[in-house]
């Protein structure tokens, strides 16, 4: 099976413009996670923790506080001193405050929502997974904003007209299932041409987006059934299951980041592997250098 993740950090390593990255409060993996990208030529690492001030050094900042960290780290990327920013052991919180500050965050003016990049070894080919890390239960407003961004990072991967699955349980519209009804309405506006850059199915269930094979015994005709680029989940708690569903128990390697802000967020979970980590690193990387 080819290593779609690999085919990306060929990608970042050929590029000679190295990407520097922000370490917020870096943990074992995390480190580790960073140094190895250093190492194989995916970024430049800098690194803004809490400890003594005094003994900062050239690429290695120390502050009194985890916010101040944070704080010195986004101002950076908004100065545009520095290129992305990878979390570390802090909390969550205090990292999105300093990235939403209005005078020296990283808004853009778009909606802020996660992407997470799967290579699931039965699928064919990656994936994006959206949004399981950051807008929790998204009006049909906000899932507008969450596929726009979903679209701009496939399109940069090389995915010129990505193919959408609006996920639900079932593909008819019920009044009782607002996900199916959010659903409808985004294929509408897909139809009327209000939604372009890509293909828009739903409601449709995670079978028939993922297997042709279930479609067809479904005798569910769309060009997106088993052939999906981004699968579009209802809201937070099914995209967070989902993902993890895939990952510990289909096998699936996962890259994960904020999308939407002025530079990639890098959020993996605590119990992340230093692999993940990577594999986020190298993503957010390539979405940077890649144009549409």
């Amino acid at each position: 099976m080819e290593d779609r993740f690999k085919q990306i950090m060929d990608r970042v390593v050929a590029n000679p413009d190295k990407k520097k990255c922000a370490v917020v409060c870096a943990d074992q993996n995390t480190r580790q996670a960073v140094l190895e990208a250093e190492e194989k030529g995916l970024v430049q690492a800098f690194f803004y923790s809490v400890g003594d001030p005094a003994a900062s050094e050239e690429r290695v900042r120390f502050h009194p506080t985890e916010q101040e960290a944070a704080m010195e780290a986004v101002s950076g990327v908004h100065a545009g001193q520095l290129d992305m920013i990878l979390k570390g052991k802090i909390d969550t919180a205090v990292l999105l405050r300093e990235v939403v500050n209005k005078e020296y965050g990283l808004l853009s003016g778009r909606l802020i929502s996660h992407v997470a990049l799967l290579d699931v070894p039965r699928y064919h080919k990656m994936l994006l997974l959206t949004d399981g890390g950051m807008v929790m239960y998204p009006n049909l407003e906000q899932l507008g904003g969450i596929l726009e961004n979903a679209v701009g990072v496939m399109r940069r991967l090389g995915v010129v007209t990505p193919k959408v699955a609006c996920l639900a349980a079932v593909e008819k519209v019920h009044d009782r299932m607002p996900e199916t009804v959010r659903a409808a309405a985004l294929k509408e506006m897909y139809q009327k041409g209000e939604i372009q850059n890509c293909v828009i199915e739903g409601p449709i269930s995670f079978d028939l987006a993922f297997d042709r094979q279930a479609a067809g015994i479904k005798g569910y005709e769309s060009p997106v059934a088993g052939d999906a680029d981004i699968f579009l989940v209802p809201d937070f708690v099914s995209g967070n299951l989902l993902a993890k569903s895939l990952v510990y128990g289909g096998g699936a390697r996962f890259a994960g980041f904020l999308s939407g802000a002025r530079a990639p967020v890098i959020l993996t979970s605590r119990s992340a592997s230093a692999e993940e980590k990577l594999y986020s690193i190298a993503c957010s990387a390539f979405v940077l250098s890649a144009s549409l």
